[in-house]
């Protein structure tokens, strides 16, 4: 576990800390919440919601974040929710991010 998560960037790190800190589904907007507060305590730059999406889209395809679309009818938008996968061993994930992030 700790291989590949060394191999991520730095807002990748962060931002795998900001999903399994908290279980459950979150919005984009609970996860940048979260994600620019540990930015900002390790004073590092902040990134703006397109990054930021694009890293979420980055995560999904390795697998180690799942985002959720689902249409609520027709002009209504889109509700969108990231959570952790259930192939990913949190515990070790966790324990990995904790050296590299801070």
């Amino acid at each position: 576990m700790r291989r590949e998560v060394v191999r991520l960037s730095p807002h990748q790190k962060v931002l795998l800390e900001s999903v399994y800190t908290k279980e459950g589904k979150q919005s984009p907007t609970e996860v940048y919440r979260e994600f620019k507060n540990i930015m900002r305590l390790s004073g590092r730059e902040q990134v703006s919601h397109k990054t930021l999406s694009a890293l979420i889209a980055e995560l999904e395809l390795y697998g180690c974040v799942e985002g959720e679309r689902k249409g609520r009818s027709r002009d209504r938008g889109v509700d969108f929710y990231i959570y952790p996968t259930d192939t990913v061993e949190w515990k070790a994930l966790l324990d990995a991010l904790k050296d590299l992030v801070v």
